[in-house]
């Protein structure tokens, strides 16, 4: 008997060093190469803002090797500065972009190699955290797949940048053991994970930060643990206390002074206009369209309503039914008088509460009115993306009630969780790569063929496509040419040039002139 149950040990120790591995291959398979195909021939999204993120990488690897002086004001939208402030920056996982590029790999084929590495990231951490948090390495496999390879990333192919969430899992998780353990190391992790979050992508860094701190601030009510944070000041911790806090403060002005100088400049959304944008409950059941278990759901859960392709909101059904089941939960545990650990009821009441908060009725009634005014939420348009940190409460809400499930079962978890995710690859919205390859080439090559020395800038007019391809077809081409570029897209930019962005015209342009008094006898005209 003894000599069995060594050899059972030994066999789960191997199960677990082995099985997240195949099982993280086997998820890059599944939902990156299927997508990339086998010969890297795809890049997802299609050729509007997956290509302004790709835009943005190459910017800020320029930048980083000398190839450009300013991050902040890159060669579009010329001569406005501060051009980056009206976006995503993409300086927190630029290294992943570059190092592929300091490699001699191409533009494209960098930013599909920066994909992988982000899909890995959000595995590993989210693996990584679930193991440690339950001590189920079965169960933390499980969690991982619906975070890093879910169907609601495919919603949001066309904005790549939201792929970036792999700081959720250590910021959740550091945020509960600070309580827990009074201990100062989670207290960096928490701050700085924060920080790094922020300089990974904006939207995703606030519903981080404020739905973390609704996190810690439950879970020392539910543990009775008020003053946590006393031993953050006190002896060899005030050190890294007050280091963390400083790093944090420098780090987040040089990120955010820019943004807020933009919104100066421009103003912020009005509560009036983003709120049409926040889910509708129908939005929670309205899949990608390459959804395959959940195709009839695409079909017939699309919400009535402008605007609808960003309300790609489905998690997959079984974190939904485990979302919109909590309520029941809290019923059952009461009347059953189940005795349920602090942690499960802390994230099941924070995620509940977060849900409430980002829905609203097609009237337009929504709780979101009380969180419009925390800082930030007013430069945020699409609403929907509180789900990339909302999806990772409700999974540890989920292992936290599956714990008790005997590991023989966890084969048809997962089985249940690839089922629950499948996608039909030829459905997703993705571009040839050779398609995107040609269009930077060759505006390169006209404008280089045609650049003189008088030029200081040059614009692209083409009235035959949509306006916001003319425009990246120029600002790519701009990252390699010395001079910058007059076109430009972006989530906003000044009023000024407002007919200009969606119209790509000479009128368009002529306004331009005279409101930046650029002298048009120095730009490079280029007529498509």
């Amino acid at each position: 008997m003894a000599s069995k149950s060594f050899i059972s040990e030994e066999y789960q120790k191997t199960l677990s060093q082995v099985l997240p591995v195949l099982v993280f291959i086997f998820g890059i398979w599944y939902f990156c190469v299927r997508i990339l195909g086998v010969g890297f021939e795809y890049i997802p999204g299609d050729l509007g803002d997956s290509r302004f993120i790709n835009f943005l990488l190459e910017h800020g690897y320029q930048w980083s090797t000398g190839g450009t002086d300013s991050f902040w004001s890159a060669g579009f939208m010329y001569p406005f500065e501060n051009t980056i402030a009206l976006s995503d920056n993409m300086i927190g996982t630029m290294p992943f972009y570059g190092v592929w590029r300091m490699f001699g790999i191409s533009h494209e084929t960098s930013y599909q190699l920066w994909w992988i590495v982000i899909c890995s990231l959000n595995y590993w951490s989210a693996y990584y955290v679930m193991k440690r948090w339950f001590n189920r390495w079965d169960l933390a496999i499980i969690a991982a797949w619906i975070f890093a390879f879910t169907i609601f990333n495919l919603g949001q192919i066309n904005y790549m940048q939201m792929m970036i969430r792999f700081m959720v899992p250590i910021v959740l998780y550091s945020g509960v053991k600070m309580v827990e353990t009074s201990r100062v190391k989670y207290f960096v992790i928490f701050s700085l994970g924060i920080v790094y979050q922020f300089y990974g992508v904006i939207y995703t860094g606030f519903f981080l930060m404020y739905f973390s701190l609704f996190v810690v601030i439950i879970h020392a009510i539910m543990t009775k643990k008020h003053l946590f944070f006393v031993k953050f000041f006190k002896g060899q911790s005030l050190i890294f206390t007050g280091g963390t806090i400083a790093i944090s403060v420098v780090a987040m002005l040089w990120l955010m002074l820019p943004y807020y100088e933009m919104s100066e400049q421009l103003g912020l959304r009005t509560y009036e206009e983003v709120r049409w944008n926040i889910p509708v409950i129908l939005s929670f059941f309205f899949p990608s369209e390459s959804a395959w278990t959940w195709q009839v759901l695409n079909e017939n859960c699309r919400p009535e309503i402008p605007f609808w392709w960003i309300h790609y909101t489905f998690p997959g059904m079984i974190p939904l039914i485990g979302m919109l089941g909590i309520p029941f939960f809290w019923i059952y545990w009461k009347l059953r008088k189940r005795s349920i650990s602090k942690l499960t009821w802390t994230i099941s009441i924070v995620a509940f509460l977060v849900f409430l908060g980002f829905i609203r009725t097609y009237d337009g009634q929504t709780f979101f009115a009380l969180l419009f005014k925390l800082p930030g939420m007013g430069s945020m348009r699409v609403l929907n993306r509180f789900m990339n940190v909302e999806l990772f409460l409700i999974i540890v809400f989920l292992v936290s009630l599956a714990v008790k499930i005997p590991r023989k079962w966890s084969i048809l978890l997962f089985v249940l969780i690839v089922i629950d995710n499948a996608f039909v690859p030829t459905r997703v919205i993705r571009t040839e790569k050779e398609v995107i390859v040609d269009r930077r080439e060759s505006m390169i090559e006209l404008i280089e063929e045609n650049m003189s020395s008088i030029h200081q800038s040059y614009v692209v007019i083409d009235s035959t496509q949509e306006f916001y391809i003319t425009h990246l077809d120029a600002m790519i081409a701009s990252t390699y040419v010395p001079i910058p570029t007059v076109n430009g897209y972006s989530s906003g930019c000044p009023g000024e040039f407002g007919q200009f962005f969606s119209e790509v015209s000479v009128a368009g342009l002529n306004r331009w002139y005279t409101a930046s008094g650029l002298d048009s006898a120095k730009v490079l005209m280029i007529y498509k």
